[in-house]
């Protein structure tokens, strides 16, 4: 009976002293995320395709692990597009059949086109960033911006705000981003409109959580905010991208972020 005894002793000393490993392990499992091009096409009377759609349907693979994360991508992402593409598809479906009456080449319709990247993925934060390009026969294509930032524990939204140091919003948007546009727009030889700071200071006084105008993506090496064609400057020159570094600028941000 003793030996019994001294025997589950033992054991219960083992499993305690293993139990910080199981956490650890735990704690090092993160979303496994795959993207799934979903792609369709819509001919006209004739048989010609005139209109393709194709967006990128976002599936958690551990979903078990992550439920919150797989049902908000779920919602907010997969089920929000489907029917953003279809309802796009709809209403631009007689505008494509006439085009393919005076443009019967075959690769030319309608491209409504939608693209991810992974910026980042921690347990603390996925960043996602998002294109949709819109091609409707015209001189030049629309592209839209947005951005997926998201606590792959909870599958709730973080915000801007959540990931800077308290109190540092004012100084954030001043100092540095508006310095790294400026950097942007010197180095790549870009023109911005006159009042360009002013658009820059009412869309951080309209960002709100869930849905804001503000597109930013959380990094290895730094934050990211992009600003969408015609945003700042003339559509011609494209997406407006300021980055912002962490090394130097750590008293910036959320230390729970910062690796």
């Amino acid at each position: 009976m003793k030996k019994l005894v001294i025997s589950l002793v033992a054991a219960l000393v083992m499993l305690c002293a293993a139990a910080p490993c199981f956490a650890e392990s735990g704690a090092d499992i993160l979303p496994e995320i795959r993207m799934e091009q979903q792609k369709k096409e819509y001919r006209t009377p004739q048989g010609q395709v005139c209109i393709v759609t194709d967006y990128t349907r976002l599936i958690v693979e551990n979903a078990d692990q992550f439920p919150a994360l797989a049902k908000k991508l779920e919602q907010v992402h997969n089920e929000e597009w489907n029917y953003r593409m279809e309802d796009d598809a709809r209403t631009s479906f007689n505008d494509a059949v006439e085009l393919k009456k005076h443009r019967p080449e075959d690769y030319m319709h309608f491209l409504l086109e939608e693209r991810i990247w992974q910026k980042y993925l921690d347990r603390n934060i996925l960043s996602l960033y998002v294109e949709y390009y819109q091609n409707r026969g015209g001189a030049r294509p629309n592209i839209d911006i947005s951005c997926y930032n998201l606590a792959p524990v909870t599958g709730e939204f973080i915000t801007l705000d959540d990931v800077l140091a308290s109190g540092k919003r004012n100084e954030f948007r001043e100092n540095y981003v508006k310095t790294a546009l400026e950097k942007f727009k010197n180095d790549r030889q870009l023109f911005y409109y006159d009042n360009y700071k002013t658009i820059v200071d009412e869309l951080f006084r309209l960002d709100y959580a869930g849905e804001p105008p503000l597109t930013w993506t959380w990094g290895y090496e730094g934050i990211t905010m992009y600003f969408p064609p015609g945003a700042l400057g003339p559509a011609v020159i494209g997406p407006v991208e300021a980055f912002i570094p962490f090394r130097g600028n750590e008293a910036l941000f959320n230390k729970k972020f910062l690796k």
